[in-house]
């Protein structure tokens, strides 16, 4: 394979995964109101034009946002050809720094004045959660802020809230597909019942059972071999807090969330 194909097949790769991407709505994208938190909270602490902005992950709306504000925005993500494919859905143009690293490992050659994720840390495991928190203060000014959308898993959640969430989707359908109506809840039950399952064994042991065959059809090819991590909110919280004030919440809110998710404005906590 020559260059030029294998520059082909990347660039067919990017363009197949932003038109993928482009399909899938709130609440796996962040939401108009939930970007709105995230607006007020940069300007609100006079983070204007030509400030230093740190994106973990390639989503779209944060990079469009920070671009729009005029900041100086560096990205970091893992797979270099989903950021490419994720500047393709960007709302504003603009010069962007990209680095290609795992977070864990990424090292920072200067300091930042905001640091955006949309669920960033439901990616992670426990253990790595922790060291994340642990390094974010590290590459923020003194004065800086991290801006995230984080996810729990809800306790109050039960499996019949399940059949709940069917009763209501077929009753008065939000506007989403069954998928996203029902990713966060079945995620944070599992996280909780079954964290030894993956998103699939799940699905297929405990959500399934409770849905019609058309419903089943449906939800097969969204289910994955994987897990997502949704620890339980004290939980959490007492990770983020063993590094941060929480300056502010605002719990979000809309089809799918399930009270499982909020923007969270942190300053580092002094030593």
């Amino acid at each position: 394979m020559n260059k030029s194909d294998a520059y082909d097949r990347e660039r067919d790769l990017q363009l197949w995964s932003a038109k993928k991407w482009s399909m899938v709505t709130p609440p796996m994208r962040p939401s108009a109101r939930e970007l709105a938190v995230f607006e007020r909270e940069i300007a609100g602490a006079g983070i204007g034009p030509g400030a230093e902005a740190l994106i973990l992950g390639a989503t779209p709306e944060l990079r469009s946002l920070a671009l729009r504000l005029g900041l100086r925005t560096t990205g970091c993500d893992v797979d270099r050809n989903f950021w490419q494919a994720m500047t393709l859905l960007r709302t504003t143009e603009g010069p962007e720094g990209f680095v290609h690293s795992n977070w864990l490992e990424f090292q920072a050659d200067r300091s930042f004045d905001v640091i955006l994720a949309d669920c960033a840390l439901s990616m992670l495991g426990r253990e790595d959660c922790g060291t994340l928190v642990s390094r974010i203060p590290g590459w923020l000014r003194d004065d800086g802020l991290s801006i995230q959308r984080v996810q729990w898993a809800n306790e109050d959640l039960t499996l019949d809230s399940i059949d709940a969430a069917m009763k209501a989707y077929r009753e008065a359908p939000p506007g989403i597909s069954l998928n996203l109506h029902l990713i966060f809840l079945a995620e944070s039950l599992r996280n909780i019942q079954n964290p030894e399952m993956t998103n699939r064994e799940f699905f297929e042991a405990r959500v399934f059972p409770r849905l019609e065959p058309a419903e089943i059809e449906l939800l097969k090819p969204f289910v994955v071999d994987r897990k997502f991590h949704y620890l339980r909110r004290k939980d959490l919280l007492a990770i983020i807090e063993s590094r941060f004030e929480i300056v502010r919440e605002e719990k979000s809110f809309g089809p799918g969330i399930w009270g499982t998710a909020s923007v969270v404005v942190l300053k580092k906590r002094r030593r």
